[in-house]
């Protein structure tokens, strides 16, 4: 029997920031591509972090610690992870995005559309901090939440949008 999730999805209130400049929330994705050496993702990166409106999520940092952990030269690798996760700002998984994630989770359930549980807390920390920007490379998974709509990029449509 599927569930059936009756809720309605919330956003929480924006943060006030500066005006015209985007808060970036950055996905795994986009850190795997800066250790892959992806100079588009790196430059873009750069000028995100030096604005200080780039954002990750503590979810985001374990999953990368975690693969810095798992190389032969982890202790070099940590601290190239560490060096380029220090660069954003980071968004804790704290109480309110634990219920923001159970939302989530309800509905994509609900949907039938499972993602993996790193992604929907990821969208949940987005929600939280209230970004206007989702930069990622797996658009797929974050677009199956309803809220998130036209605010998901991969790089390349955020670098083309900004021109």
């Amino acid at each position: 029997m599927q569930a059936t999730w009756t809720g309605a999805l919330r956003v929480p209130k924006s943060k006030k920031r500066q005006e015209d400049i985007k808060t970036v929330l950055v996905d795994t994705s986009i850190i795997v591509d800066v250790d892959r050496g992806k100079q588009e993702v790196i430059n873009l990166c750069k000028q995100l972090t030096s604005t200080n409106n780039a954002f990750i999520s503590t979810v985001s940092v374990s999953e990368i610690l975690t693969g810095s952990y798992l190389r032969r030269d982890y202790s070099a690798a940590i601290k190239k992870a560490e060096k380029v996760l220090d660069q954003f700002r980071w968004v804790p998984l704290n109480g309110e995005v634990a219920k923001i994630v159970a939302e989530l989770n309800a509905y994509l359930i609900s949907k039938g559309q499972p993602i993996e549980y790193q992604d929907v807390a990821i969208a949940a920390c987005f929600l939280a901090e209230g970004c206007d920007i989702l930069l990622t490379e797996n658009k797929d998974h974050f677009d199956r939440l309803p809220n998130l709509k036209g605010k998901v990029l991969t790089p390349k449509e955020f670098i083309q949008k900004k021109q």
